[in-house]
């Protein structure tokens, strides 16, 4: 359903008293994938290392920079704006904070049912019915509807996110890490909500989270983005239970296990170094804990390759782990 080639997103820097172009921020570069029909993709690493960029970028909530994003064979990179207003209503996305995504002025009602008003021409009744039977797919009633964004919890507030993002059918839901403000049981019953209404309505998800568990429980297939480049792709069962990157190791190993203790824990050194100014060669190679003398000189280039069947491994790290 979705294709992503060679897709690149960069921010300029601007200063001086004429307002130059000083540099650009590399947020995103050189990503390629695709997401099967029905299935759930998850999107891991750390902040800063352009997973809601790339997310953003692909329902072009953000304009890329370059590349090419075809939804069903069709590049929507060369969609104009009437062409993507038609197809908004099938890419719809959760933001993160489920209080700054919604309107405080507005009624939930209003909020959920905007949607409906834009991209349809139903009726009044037919609205009110489609938001009504929305919201209750949701663990919501129709009470909610006359209230304000204020006057629930954080999970609820999620859960009217859902309903909004649900309520045009879309087939393609970016999810932009949709638990990380939530309690851990009622991160549990978001998720649960999340898959029942994924194989009730056949939904695409891009799933994005810094929660190991939480993609572990959720996604078909995983992705793990270092400074903005895919480092390692696999489905869910191999990447946990045999992962090839140095940095898709420590991020597992260092999560938090309960019951378990990993003495020989791979801890990376130093933070991610700044998209304004990324190391040469390999990304990785400033916190690699056994870079290669090519690593260092900077003379191999990013990009993956199959190292078992549908497992996909940063060239340069293959070897240093």
């Amino acid at each position: 359903m979705i294709k992503v080639k060679n897709l690149r997103k960069y921010f300029p820097i601007k200063g001086g008293f004429l307002n130059k172009k000083l540099g650009d921020v590399k947020a995103v570069e050189n990503i390629n994938f695709e997401i099967p029909e029905g299935e759930i993709l998850g999107l891991v690493g750390e902040s800063g290392s352009g997973k809601t960029t790339l997310g953003r970028s692909i329902i072009r909530l953000i304009e890329p920079s370059e590349g090419e994003i075809l939804y069903n064979n069709k590049n929507i990179m060369n969609f104009n704006n009437k062409e993507m207003r038609a197809l908004r209503k099938e890419f719809q996305i959760i933001f993160q904070d489920p209080f700054a995504s919604l309107d405080p002025r507005k009624k939930i009602f209003d909020i959920i049912a905007q949607g409906l008003k834009i991209h349809t021409s139903m009726n009044r009744e037919e609205v009110n019915k489609k938001v009504i039977s929305t919201i209750k797919e949701v663990g919501l009633q129709e009470e909610h509807l006359g209230r304000y964004p204020h006057e629930f919890s954080g999970g609820q507030r999620q859960r009217i996110g859902i309903a909004r993002a649900l309520v045009l059918n879309p087939k393609f839901i970016i999810a932009d890490e949709p638990v990380s403000a939530l309690d851990v049981t009622i991160q549990a019953q978001i998720l649960n909500l999340i898959l029942e209404l994924k194989e009730k309505y056949s939904l695409t998800i891009l799933f994005i989270s810094h929660d190991l568990s939480v993609i572990n429980q959720i996604a078909d297939k995983v992705m793990v983005m270092y400074l903005g480049h895919i480092v390692e792709m696999a489905s869910t069962k191999n990447l946990f239970s045999n992962p090839r990157h140095p940095y898709t190791k420590s991020l597992i190993e260092t999560a938090p296990q309960i019951f378990r203790k990993n003495k020989n824990k791979v801890l990376l050194k130093g933070d991610i170094p700044s998209p304004i100014n990324p190391p040469s060669g390999c990304v990785f190679r400033t916190r690699c804990p056994n870079p290669t003398h090519d690593c260092k000189e900077g003379n191999i280039k990013m990009g993956l390759i199959e190292v078992s069947p549908d497992h996909w491994v940063d060239q340069c790290c293959v070897n240093c782990s």
